[in-house]
């Protein structure tokens, strides 16, 4: 609306400057009529400012066009703006309820596990089974540990301090010191329930929280209560606040902590087999050591009774030969008795 002002103002200005200048033109007409001879001279000096003024009204045409044009476009990002307020408004009176926040939370929570890990790496409302507690995620980082993450959604008293805190209200400490026992109620629930080494749960849990604004409230928070600010408080409870983007990046770096994991699960699985192909070949080898001594004897076994074989064809030869003997000297006797 100002700009459409500024824009009638400009072209009201424009108006007046070419009457005003009609008028002088005018009065210099009749001056020139009154003298003869500079008439000619005037009215090429009229042609060329005519013509000097049809550009420059065409060039504020052309820029008056231009800036309707980025006014339309003005009103109509402001009314996606006003939509988008509206709908945020729609949003924050959803979420009201602290179970429709919880399940907001949740349901956000496992999109990220399920967008940055696999699905055998971590797992949704996680039961711990010794005590039977149960934890909104729990992502497995190998050998039997587990990492816990529990989502909680402090809304209220933060958006009433912040409301407050816009209006410049003095109500806005009071909501600061709510807002702020809020996350620490939530801090000492996580650290009470889920860190649990007897269940494999390392020592340090994970508070989702799903507002970025919230989160950035608790990690830059100044004020300081029982002693120390909400993420020193958090600190020393071994409860880590984490938002979309931070979270994110931490399931990155144990993606990539799980692919080397496995890497290693790899490699030991190869240095089994490889262990148990070496007792397969020692064994192999043994058995093919009593084989070759076995084959060794049969061979010497074979060798003696080749010898033995050779001998008793000798003497089968030595028998043969005096046999033939005396069958040739019983032919001889019964010749000679025959003369």
């Amino acid at each position: 609306m100002t700009t459409q002002l500024a824009l009638l103002g400009i072209l009201t200005l424009a108006v007046i400057g070419l009457a005003w200048w009609v008028v002088q033109l005018a009065r210099q007409v009749r001056r020139a009529e009154e003298r003869p001879g500079t008439l000619e001279l005037l009215q090429r000096e009229v042609q060329a400012v005519r013509s000097g003024l049809d550009d420059r009204l065409r060039e504020q045409a052309q820029q008056a066009q231009e800036l309707s044009l980025r006014i339309g476009q003005l009103q109509k990002a402001t009314e996606n703006v006003e939509q988008l307020g509206v709908g945020l408004g729609e949003l924050q009176k959803i979420l009201r309820p602290p179970q429709l926040r919880g399940g907001f939370g949740e349901r956000q929570l496992e999109e990220l596990l399920a967008d940055t890990l696999p699905r055998s790496a971590f797992e949704v409302q996680y039961t711990y089974p010794s005590n039977g507690v149960r934890v909104d995620a729990a992502v497995f980082l190998g050998e039997g540990r587990l990492l816990p993450i529990d989502s909680k959604f402090p809304l209220d008293n933060f958006r009433r301090w912040v409301e407050l805190r816009g209006a410049g209200d003095p109500g806005a400490d009071s909501a600061r010191r709510a807002f702020a026992r809020d996350v620490m109620g939530h801090v000492d629930d996580i650290a009470a329930r889920y860190l649990a080494p007897e269940d494999g749960a390392v020592d340090v849990a994970f508070m989702y929280i799903p507002s970025e604004s919230v989160f950035h409230e608790i990690s830059i928070a100044d004020f300081v209560t029982n002693g120390c600010t909400l993420a020193e408080y958090a600190q020393r409870a071994r409860v880590v606040p984490v938002s979309p983007n931070t979270l994110h990046a931490y399931l990155t770096v144990v993606r990539m902590g799980l692919k080397g994991f496995q890497l290693q699960q790899s490699a030991r699985e190869v240095l089994v087999a490889l262990t148990q192909l070496q007792d397969d070949v020692d064994v192999l080898g043994s058995e093919l050591s009593t084989a070759i001594k076995q084959a060794r004897h049969s061979l010497g076994n074979l060798e003696e009774a080749e010898a033995a074989l050779a001998r008793i064809g000798q003497r089968l030869d030595v028998v043969v030969g005096i046999r033939s003997s005396d069958v040739e000297g019983e032919e001889l006797d019964r010749v000679g008795k025959g003369r």
